[in-house]
């Protein structure tokens, strides 16, 4: 039945659609922005919320918008807290808008001074708690991968406990190359375990590192530990997850594939060949790999209480740490105990107090565990017909076709490497105040460090048979102690504000050893009291002191031109008294330029800084000579069964500072308000590099530490963060790093190269990078017969080039610079989304334009010379010649090997470039509700993976090498490292 319509219909739907339009409808809306204290705030934005819609205030705080009576208004801009206003049908809405304290102070901690994120005048960068945490890792350098800009992180080896190698602004020597100096709650050195926490401040250039002097030649972090506050709050969290070795490109030839190239080795020797290789070793394939690596347990279990009032704040935690490694028998266990107390005793007298307490236990892989199961045969297993591990050695009657008459499987059973540590740490810190404006603060730490190192080799394996066992075992112990005085005054007159502070530091080091070895051990009895034959004892102690002097003075002028001075004069004991102290000044200037009057405001540009810094900072990174200047007696040897003495350096009363001279420049800007970007420039230059220079042996010693020569480093950094879109309870953001470094040697004293290593070489020399690989250049294979072929360089009577050609002769190849050791780039990518109580994070990091010396290539794919050995799969674009004229990869495989082809050469470089998925998390946090139901302040539940995937060309498990010196090995040459672990796991957070 169809209904007439009304009049009456027709007025009900005409008032519904005025109302609709009402509501809908916009009008303009004005209104001013101003801040607490009365001041206009130009260049604030006013966006409708969930739209795109919005405006910027002009100089005198003034807006204009057109918004419909239902929707909200968001006042936003730096350095102050967002502010939600509905509109509700209003024609002017004026707010005042308060200051973002955290926001303001998020870079706050320098060390010996604080600064706010506006006053800051050097390059620095801090990353909070929760940036860090997305990464589980037993140490703090591997959550910084992909993070800062300028920072290479680099994972040398997976093993369990072992910390990442870290360097910032590139590598600033070639053999005295430090590591950045670590700076716990205000003071040098000490303890911390990642979860207590709270933020890491990187200190890159020489004006923020200048007033660390000597130890702070590779940058500085300056880590900030949590600290109580206000009602007490009680945190636990639990994480328990998986891990297994990644493996990138690589992988072995199975039984099959490897029997089917070895019959090409043989050539025509069929009948020889199958005297050693039956025919049913196709049959046979055992996976060396899959048995020696196997899946590990990750669990950490923290529990810390926080808390406090006007008179005294606490914060005491407890935190268990344990990590199986992948490899054979190995893992890595930690318990740490930390208090943080800060006393109010009186209204101008304040004491902080950090204690410390770490036990650490690690069981590490011998270095043939790694290199084993890459090479055993997959004809070779390691079981017996009754499933018992067998034992191999050359005197076995059990079958056996690998080179190495040894099980692995068996040795782990009974070997072992171990090492246990206990770190102590204790602070404190007095402050009084003298005046409103004058204060004197006393810095005190104290470290005791205990560790014991036990290496056994069982007499029931194929190692301590020979010894009937042996075992090898050493203890070491240090204190460290380091004291300063500061005396510090900040007063503000007007629109001008000065302070500064003056002070002196001492710094005392211990050091001692014993350790001894012996053999002959009954079974079972892993002690070395049970040894009956004694084979060596040694003792060492090594006393050590600093002595500084340190300056600051700032000054600031309306809130938008800042300058810094420090000065700091260092005495290090390593050095002779005529070169012992050294002077480092630095100065540093940042402008706000969008403070001006003159600054026309937009919607684009709505924050502007430019820095500018200078800096001097010194290095007596001497190495293990701790007294160079001196000559001395080293008494550890023997003569005829009684103490005999050598000399074991040449002294040198000249040896003097290494020098880092750093000069930065940098801007930051804020895009729309949501756009945060930070550019730096800088050049650091190296003078008197401390080197070991090669000595004539007349002299009758090998090597002399000396100032000899001069590099720089100089490149750009880039960081962007945005906040992508925020709308309908979605937060997208974002945030890109990026650093360009270029390394240069400027001189050398004597010489114009220096050369290091052995049979792989690297060379520096003068108007080039730090470090090039210096090898033969290998151009590949013969189409015509399969030879290998490199490039022999022909020179005529002066030594000129006249003329290049391919050899297969190894020995008439010419040594050359064949490729770049140290990257050109690195960075990370990370984009946040959170929705509702759901928040997911992918992290990025990458690194370009080095090239990784594969050493292990040389035995598993060596074209015949190790045909005990197994075999590496080629990779995808590679091929072996099989007849005349094939455009082949790899030379024509014989027993025994192809005319060296498996020598040193850059057939072995490979492009260490990569890009990998270093971590995704999710978490979600309850609501309030549930939280409260369960009578929890905070509840939250995470997923995260790390190192998921790795895109490279590398033909290995991993293209990650280091990029520092080594006491076995050159940086970026990568034999068989620890691989780095692929990681699931499982997080949960709960606040009492």
């Amino acid at each position: 039945m169809i209904k007439r319509f009304t009049l009456k219909n027709g007025l009900l739907i005409l008032a519904l659609f005025l109302v609709s339009y009402l509501a809908g409808a916009q009008s303009v809306i004005k209104g001013q922005v101003i801040s607490e204290d009365g001041e206009a705030i130009p260049g604030a934005t006013v966006l409708i919320e969930g739209g795109t819609t919005g405006s910027i205030t002009d100089l005198d705080g003034n807006y204009t918008i057109q918004a419909a009576a239902d929707d909200v208004l968001v006042f936003s801009f730096v350095g102050f807290e967002s502010l939600r206003m509905p509109v509700n049908s209003q024609s002017r809405i004026d707010v005042t808008m308060t200051i973002d304290i955290a926001e303001l102070s998020e870079v706050v901690v320098m060390g010996y001074s604080e600064k706010s994120r506006r006053e800051l005048t050097a390059s620095a960068t801090t990353i909070g708690e929760k940036d860090l945490k997305n990464v589980t890792s037993s140490n703090i350098e591997s959550m910084l991968q992909g993070k800062v800009a300028g920072v290479s992180v680099t994972t040398s080896s997976g093993s369990p406990g072992e910390p990442a190698e870290i360097r910032i602004r590139g590598v600033n020597s070639l053999t005295a190359d430090r590591a950045p100096l670590v700076v716990v709650d205000g003071i040098i050195g000490g303890t911390y375990q990642p979860n207590d926490v709270a933020s890491v401040t990187v200190l890159k250039d020489a004006a923020a590192t200048s007033l660390y002097g000597s130890l702070a030649s590779g940058g500085v972090l300056i880590v900030t530990t949590k600290q109580g506050n206000g009602d007490p709050v009680i945190e636990f969290s639990t994480s328990v997850g998986v891990k297994e070795i990644t493996t990138g490109n690589f992988s072995m030839m199975n039984g099959a594939d490897l029997y089917d190239l070895q019959e090409i080795m043989w050539g025509d020797e069929r009948v020889n060949f199958l005297k050693v290789r039956p025919e049913d070793l196709k049959d046979r394939d055992f996976n060396w790999l899959d048995e020696s690596f196997k899946r590990g347990v990750l669990q950490n279990y923290y529990l810390a209480a926080r808390g406090g009032t006007e008179k005294m704040t606490y914060a005491v935690s407890g935190d268990y740490y344990q990590e199986d490694g992948t490899l054979l028998e190995t893992g890595y266990e930690r318990m740490s105990l930390r208090t943080n107390l800060n006393f109010q005793l009186k209204e101008n007298v304040s004491l902080k107090t950090n204690l410390s307490l770490i036990s650490s236990e690690r069981n590490q892989d011998f270095w043939d565990w790694r290199y084993d199961p890459f090479l055993y045969l997959p004809w070779d297993s390691p079981y017996s017909d009754d499933g018992s591990i067998k034992y191999i050695d050359n005197t076995t009657s059990e079958e056996w076709y690998g080179r190495d008459s040894k099980n692995v499987l068996h040795s782990a059973q009974y070997n072992y490497n171990n090492s246990k540590g206990l770190d102590f740490s204790g602070n404190a810190f007095l402050n009084i105040d003298l005046t409103d404006w004058l204060s004197i603060e006393s810095r005190n730490r104290v470290s005791i460090s205990n560790g014991r190192y036990e290496s056994f080799l069982d007499p029931r394996t194929r190692e301590g048979k020979a010894s009937k066992g042996s075992i090898s075992t050493s203890t070491a112990a240090s204190k460290d102690a380091i004291s300063t005085l500061i005396l510090r005054g900040e007063k503000s007159f007007g629109k001008h504000s000065i302070g500064g502070f003056v002070g002196a530091e001492g710094n005392y080091y211990y050091y001692e050893d014993l350790g001894a070895s012996a053999r002959n051990i009954p079974i079972g009895l892993n002690v070395i009291g049970a040894a009956s034959e004694p084979v060596s004892i040694y003792g060492n102690n090594v006393t050590g002191t600093r002595l500084s002097y340190l300056s600051e003075m700032s000054y600031s002028y309306g809130g938008k031109y800042f300058v810094t001075g420090v000065f700091r004069a260092d005495a290090s004991s390593k050095f002779g008294p005529e070169s012992r102290w050294g002077y480092f000044p630095g100065a540093s200037a940042s402008w706000i330029v969008s403070s001006e009057d003159f600054f026309v405001y937009n919607n684009v540009i709505s924050f502007l800084k430019l820095r500018a810094s200078y800096g001097e900072v010194g290095n007596d990174n001497v190495g293990s000579n701790s007294f160079p200047y001196l000559s001395y007696y080293d008494l550890s040897d023997q003569y005829n069964g009684i103490p005999a003495a050598t000399i074991p350096l040449l002294a040198n009363n000249n040896i003097t500072w290494e020098t880092l001279i750093s000069r930065n420049i940098g801007v930051d800007l804020t895009f729309f308000n949501r756009i945060n970007a930070t550019f730096d420039y800088y050049n650091n230059t190296t003078t008197d590099l401390l080197l070991d220079v090669q000595l004539p042996l007349s002299t009758g010693f090998e090597i002399q530490a000396r100032n000899v020569g001069e590099i720089r480093n100089q490149g750009v950094e880039a960081a962007i963060s945005a906040d992508i879109f925020k709308g309908n309870g979605i937060n997208w953001t974002s945030s890109y790093n990026v650093a360009f470094n270029k390394s240069e040697n400027l001189k050398f004293a004597d010489t114009d190269q220096l050369l290091f290593g052995t049979d792989v070489n690297q060379i520096s020399a003068v108007g080039e990078e730090l470090r090039q690989w210096y090898l033969p250049k290998w151009l590949g294979v013969d189409p015509a017969n399969g030879d290998p072929l490199w490039e022999k360089v022909n020179r005529d009577a002066s030594g000129e080039v006249v003329s290049r050609e391919a050899t297969s002769n190894y020995n008439e190849a010419e040594f050359q610079r064949v490729g770049s050791v140290l990257p050109k780039l690195y960075g990370g990518w990370t984009n946040s989304v959170s929705y509702k109580g759901f928040s997911l994070s992918v992290l990025l990091s990458y690194q370009y334009g080095n090239q990784v010396y594969h050493s292990a290539r040389q035995l598993f794919d060596n074209d015949g010379a190790y045909t005990e050995y197994n075999m590496m799969e080629l990779q995808d674009g590679w091929s072996r010649w099989e007849k005349p004229g094939d455009d082949a990869t790899h030379p024509l495989p014989k027993r025994g090997g192809n005319k060296l082809s498996n020598a040193p050469s850059s057939r072995y470089l490979e492009d260490g470039s990569y890009i990998r998925l270093r971590n995704v998390s999710l978490t979600y946090n309850f609501p309030q509700a549930v939280c409260k139901a369960l009578k929890l302040q905070g509840l939250n539940l995470g997923l995260s993976g790390d190192n998921l995937y790795t895109w490279t060309k590398f033909s290995g498990l991993d293209p990650e090498a280091r990029i520092s010196v080594a006491a076995f090995e050159l940086p970026g040459f990568q034999d068989f490292k620890y691989p780095i672990s692929r990681q699931y796991l499982m997080k949960l957070t709960a606040r009492f």
